[in-house]
């Protein structure tokens, strides 16, 4: 396997003294070549500090940074084969759109012919022809952070850095720069590491996501063994919307746990790869996927199997457009969140405030977590 950027062990400090600040504990990545990663976590994880570090904007306090296969550590960022783009776009105002994206090729030392031949496929790229002679207040915030790409692209880096792009424009124009972002990425086999807070914008373009929160990796996967196998509760508590029920393994058998809750009811789940390290266990449950029907009624979803089924009573009900969202107490007195599509399934229920009801899932899509 070939890697573009290696980080062993690293770590990052600020302060001195007592005021020690650990910004990055010590971690590992291996990020592939014509990969498009995504450094995934909240605000104040340590995901820009890392990112920062590979840019050479950041000097690691210790550990390894490799760039095909060349440690970078004191190198700096414009002696480095990455580019980087960030939120702000940082163009230059006076200059015309054309001559910020020529910019890093003349100080290369490149002929203009080449220069403005570059940077004109560079826009064409990035779907922006014709548009060289305006200036960056001339054009959308969407335009502008395309330019930003342009810029990044033109000059042929090994990685492109991407802190956070996206982050100022609104949510239609965000949604569709992801699908071109990806879509640019495989056209041109770049290299992308992809900084963000957004779980849906890393799901939708990453081929792997790594989770970070308090300066350390908690898992490394794609999008969907993040999604259907979270390693910890942090992970499968910020990528989508999870409950967590709460018991005590009672039985295991052919990888499938039994859990008592603490009212004796019995749910199921396939148990981690790691062994447990009690039998107090927590069972994470997407909300999508759980099934809903009035109490006392028979199933008729066939894909959420039946093979753990509570009942409840709904306290809260939203019609949110696709999706119906339902809250249920349950006896144990936990809260279950429901996600049903709108559909006949639902005009035929109609569920309520206040209504009896059954909730049931298929154990195969729940992995039970310590807790």
């Amino acid at each position: 396997m070939a890697y573009d950027v290696v980080l062993k062990k690293v770590m990052k400090q600020f302060g001195a003294g007592n005021q020690v600040f650990t910004a990055v504990d010590h971690i590992d990545l291996q990020i592939e070549q014509g990969e498009f990663f995504a450094l995934l976590g909240p605000s104040g994880c340590g995901k820009t500090t890392t990112l920062r570090m590979i840019a050479g904007f950041e000097q690691p306090t210790s550990g390894e940074i490799l760039i095909r296969d060349t440690a970078v550590q004191g190198v700096p960022p414009f002696h480095r084969p990455v580019n980087t783009v960030f939120q702000d776009y940082a163009l230059f105002p006076h200059m015309t759109i054309l001559q910020n994206v020529m910019f890093g090729l003349q100080m290369e030392g490149l002929s203009k012919s080449d220069c403005r031949n570059r940077a004109l496929k560079a826009l064409d790229l990035v779907q922006l022809p014709k548009v060289e002679n305006r200036r960056p207040n001339q054009l959308s915030g969407g335009q502008q952070q395309r330019v930003a790409l342009a810029r990044a692209l033109v000059k042929r880096p090994a990685v492109l850095l991407l802190d956070e792009p996206l982050g100022a424009l609104d949510l239609k124009l965000r949604k569709q720069m992801q699908f071109e972002l990806k879509s640019m990425q495989q056209q041109v086999g770049i290299t992308f590491i992809y900084v963000t807070h957004d779980q849906e914008e890393a799901m939708t373009m990453a081929d792997r996501i790594a989770v970070m929160d308090g300066g350390q990796v908690l898992q490394v996967g794609s999008p969907r063994e993040i999604y259907e196998q979270p390693a910890t509760r942090f992970v499968a508590d910020f990528i989508g919307e999870t409950n967590f029920l709460h018991g005590t393994l009672t039985m295991s058998d052919n990888g499938v746990g039994s859990v008592t809750l603490s009212n004796g009811d019995t749910i199921y789940a396939m148990l981690p790869d790691k062994p447990l390290v009690s039998d107090k266990v927590v069972l994470p449950i997407r909300s999508e996927r759980i099934g809903i029907v009035p109490a006392g009624v028979t199933a008729i979803n066939s894909e959420k199997a039946q093979d753990t089924q509570l009942v409840g009573i709904v306290v809260d009900s939203n019609f949110i457009g696709t999706d119906t969202r339902y809250v249920v107490n349950l006896a144990t007195d936990e809260q279950v969140v429901v996600r049903i599509q709108n559909s006949e399934y639902i005009k035929r229920y109609d569920l309520a405030v206040g209504d009896a009801v059954s909730i049931f899932w298929n154990s195969n899509n729940t992995y039970l977590l310590d807790d």
